[in-house]
């Protein structure tokens, strides 16, 4: 059994959608020392870093996090190599070709795009659904999917959203380390914080590899 994060760490100052006014802290409260132990207080928007959307972020009446069950932020994976890296714009519904989704719950597109996090480039320009590779995703019966970059869609789109939503998944963005998966299904956790009334939520998002690192292929 072996346990492979796919979370970016979240750090003061991190860069944040464009536009996100919320800013982001962690504050340390105290400190370790004679009658004192350390504490600390958080701040920062449901869509920092490695995090989930819910339909609702897109679609009024949807449910939100504390109302869904945890069985929906967990379930069969597998990923779709999807970019070196560099390659920008909208993804093509031919990754899906061939692609086995028998007893599949999630489906995560490794761009490569996750090696800028942390760079001006990141929230720059990205890859993001085509609106054939959303709707296909969306009719194949799965709970979500996800991609190492910022967004399903580019940057003040919303098509893939509205696809996605209108077929009740949930959306994970800004995952990391996808190049470490293997090439055969694996068990995703993207558990949320339970928020009241929220549309998304950070997540430590984590592969359970079913083999030993050495069986990988």
């Amino acid at each position: 059994m072996e346990l492979i994060d796919l979370s970016h760490t979240i750090v003061p100052g991190m860069a944040q959608w464009p536009g996100d006014d919320q800013p982001l802290a962690i504050h340390r409260r105290s400190e370790h020392g004679p009658d004192r132990h350390m504490s600390s207080a958080l701040a920062f928007g449901c869509h920092i870093g490695t995090h989930i959307d819910l339909a609702l972020h897109f679609r009024d009446g949807e449910p939100p996090i504390e109302q869904l069950p945890l069985s929906a932020f967990a379930g069969r994976a597998r990923v779709v190599r999807a970019g070196d890296g560099d390659t920008v714009g909208p993804l093509p519904a031919s990754l899906l070709d061939g692609v086995d989704l028998a007893g599949i719950d999630f489906l995560l597109f490794d761009t490569g795009w996750s090696r800028h996090w942390g760079t001006p480039r990141y929230y720059r320009q990205w890859s993001w659904y085509g609106e054939d590779l959303a709707r296909r995703l969306a009719a194949a019966g799965l709970k979500g999917s996800g991609l190492d970059t910022p967004s399903l869609d580019t940057y003040g789109g919303h098509v893939a959203h509205d696809i996605c939503a209108a077929a009740h998944m949930i959306n994970i963005e800004n995952l990391a380390g996808l190049d470490r998966l293997p090439d055969v299904p694996f068990t995703l956790f993207v558990l949320p914080l339970k928020l009241q009334g929220t549309e998304a939520s950070p997540v430590r998002a984590a592969a359970l590899l079913d083999a030993a690192p050495g069986s990988r292929r």
